[in-house]
């Protein structure tokens, strides 16, 4: 059984949909302990709850749009999103966890490349 590469691309989007939900959820519902969970300890508890917030709209953004044309921006906007939690983990002084978040901004963004060639070639 052959699986195509469309559908491969379509479920690594659902399951970056699904991850930003869950890790957005629990810095937006708990930012103290998701902070102190993902590495953020040093990261203010009201930017913790904002980046959470915005990782659960990008989330929602990508499962929501499943069939749209336009899914690719929202897994684009996810990847960018990592440069800024690259960004709070080199304030912490954390390099592992940015340089973690960089290599998650290239899976994403492949994923995205991915996503908007499928649509340009229907």
């Amino acid at each position: 059984m052959s699986v195509s590469k469309n559908t491969i691309v379509a479920v690594a989007a659902d399951g970056v949909g699904v991850v930003s939900v869950c890790l957005g959820g629990f810095l937006t519902v708990a930012p103290h302990v998701g902070g102190r969970r993902l590495g953020l300890s040093d990261t203010d508890s009201k930017r913790r709850r904002a980046l959470g917030a915005a990782d659960l709209v990008l989330g929602i953004a990508i499962i929501a749009s499943r069939s749209s044309p336009r899914r690719w921006r929202a897994v684009a906007a996810r990847a960018l999103f990592h440069l800024l939690f690259a960004r709070e983990y080199m304030r912490s002084h954390r390099r592992h966890n940015a340089v973690a978040m960089c290599g998650l901004f290239v899976l994403d963004a492949g994923i995205a490349v991915g996503l908007r060639q499928e649509r340009h070639s229907v």
